[in-house]
């Protein structure tokens, strides 16, 4: 079992599962290795590395937050004991990944998770409108409709809160539009489904 030992605290299961979380992103060392140079800006940061899209850079800081990292007097990111513990066992690591093609890769998920986002919001309005259409023509009554909403809300809500906690359980933290997506399309399949369900029968 490796125990590290910060100012006289051991770090529990949980850090340390957390910290390797963080470290096995290529992406992430980068960034260590770099602040273990000099204490960086955010645009700094962003050039020195190449990342194309300011989101992923983000998204990466987000998850080494002062586990890692901290920031000094003038902004600029610096590491903390954690971090400088890390990039002496980073820097005995060689290398394979091409960061560069991580970053592409990454920033085409980006985009992906950008527009099924867009998609959802989309595709949400017309499926009530679509709900709405039946009721008004008589196909189904008031009382479905009204089952139908309140259900999906409540789907929506149990199994979307759960997600988010599953993930922040496993050290993943999503975005404030990834959440909403997540609600989003549990709202619009439960929706989809109760509507099916209440034509068939």
């Amino acid at each position: 079992m490796i125990i590290l030992i910060i100012k006289n605290r051991k770090l529990s299961e949980k850090e340390l599962s957390q910290i390797f979380n963080v470290v096995k992103h290529p992406l992430r060392r980068g960034i260590l290795k770099l602040l273990s140079n000099s204490p960086q800006s955010y645009t700094m940061i962003l050039k020195s590395l190449e990342i194309p899209e300011s989101s992923i850079l983000n998204y990466h800081l987000r998850e080494m937050d002062d586990l890692l990292i901290n920031k000094d007097d003038c902004g600029k990111y610096i590491l903390n004991e954690i971090g400088e513990i890390c990039v002496q066992l980073i820097l005995r690591v060689k290398e394979k990944e091409d960061i560069h093609s991580i970053n592409k890769l990454q920033l085409m998920v980006e985009k992906l998770k950008s527009t099924l986002f867009w998609i959802q919001i989309v595709f949400l309005p017309l499926l009530v409108i679509l709900a709405l259409e039946l009721y008004m023509l008589n196909i189904i009554n008031f009382g479905s409709i009204l089952e139908i909403f309140t259900s999906s809300v409540i789907f929506s809500t149990i199994f979307g809160t759960s997600f988010i906690i599953i993930n922040k359980e496993l050290g993943i933290t999503l975005e404030k539009k990834e959440k909403i997506g997540n609600y989003s399309i549990l709202f619009t399949v439960w929706i989809l489904v109760q509507t099916i369900f209440t034509l068939i029968w």
